[in-house]
């Protein structure tokens, strides 16, 4: 393992299922996943109908359906002893340059700093029309908050491409409770890759994306400065196109233009990160092509997060 010139911990990314299990100050050993090439591995997070995290659910309660198929569940892990790991992934690009949109996105990192737990990793990278790591994973808050200071709105917005990096920097990390938030007015101009190849690696690597629109109070339909859909336009396209990822990947996307919005993304997504469950099953045989996949609870009002699919290796 180094340090590359981004200033992030790197090592050769292995795609496997690999699920590593550091026992925290005080607690017992954690289960492990085996390394197993013909392991799915599935992030997951349960909420009730007011999107609160169900937190109690046991591997019997679970159902995993591939292509339509149940699956039995080979690998379960419930609990939160684990550390959880968040990159954050802040819009730098000129399109930001604007004094609401600067201090929202600003005020969202630093309300994500303090949903989360002091036990928590985190990360900052930013964007404009390349990816550039800022702090590398850290406990210490501190480092996050003074990089953030240093990030100048300028120049294009290459989205799919950094969503794309910073997907694969945090999967180079190890397994466990982890997460990418992304910080963006979703409008890209840039990318060399394109918006169905990014959700493919994000899905293969199991990295749930959670989305933070960070708007105008006259492009948000929950504020009564709303000017409606039609007028708003380019905002309300990359809000659409950032609710994409989140939904495909089994996380969370979020529009907010408040203070109040921002606060209460930034703890939903805290909650819902300390709270995965970690599902494991083995894949059936067949070629290497696509998998859907749907996983359920036998709860009654409970709904289950997680990536829509993965494609096996060949």
């Amino acid at each position: 393992m180094s340090i590359d010139g981004n200033g992030f911990l790197t090592k050769t990314l292995r795609v496997t299922a690999l699920v590593t299990a550091l026992p925290g100050p005080g607690s017992a050993q954690v289960p492990s996943f085996s390394a197993r090439s013909d392991l799915v591995v599935l992030s997951a997070t349960a909420v009730d109908g007011k999107g609160r995290p169900v937190t109690n659910l046991r591997r019997e309660d679970f159902r995993i359906y591939e292509e339509g198929r149940p699956q039995p569940i080979a690998h379960f892990y419930g609990g939160r002893e684990l550390p959880a790991r968040l990159l954050l992934l802040v819009d730098a690009s000129g399109s930001m340059d604007q004094e609401l949109k600067a201090a929202s996105s600003h005020q969202a990192v630093l309300q994500l700093l303090h949903a989360l737990a002091p036990e928590d990793e985190v990360a900052l990278a930013g964007f404009d029309s390349r990816y550039f790591g800022v702090v590398a994973f850290t406990q210490n808050r501190e480092p996050v908050r003074s990089g953030l200071a240093t990030l100048t709105p300028f120049g294009a917005t290459a989205l799919h491409d950094a969503l794309d990096k910073a997907a694969r920097d945090i999967a180079s990390h190890g397994e466990g409770r982890r997460a990418v938030a992304i910080i963006t007015d979703g409008i890209d101009t840039a990318s060399q890759k394109s918006l169905d190849e990014v959700i493919a690696r994000s899905r293969a690597l199991d990295v749930p994306i959670y989305t933070i629109s960070v708007v105008s109070p006259l492009d948000d339909p929950a504020s009564r400065l709303f000017v409606g859909r039609k007028e708003a336009g380019a905002a309300t396209a990359g809000t659409e196109l950032l609710a994409r990822y989140a939904a495909f990947s089994g996380g969370a996307a979020f529009r907010v233009s408040t203070i109040a919005a921002l606060r209460q993304a930034a703890d939903r997504i805290a909650v819902e990160l300390k709270h995965q469950y970690r599902l494991g099953y083995d894949a059936p045989a067949g070629p290497a092509r696509f998998r859907r996949v749907v996983v359920t609870t036998t709860r009654r009002g409970v709904v289950v997060r997680t990536r829509s699919g993965y494609v096996p290796p060949s």
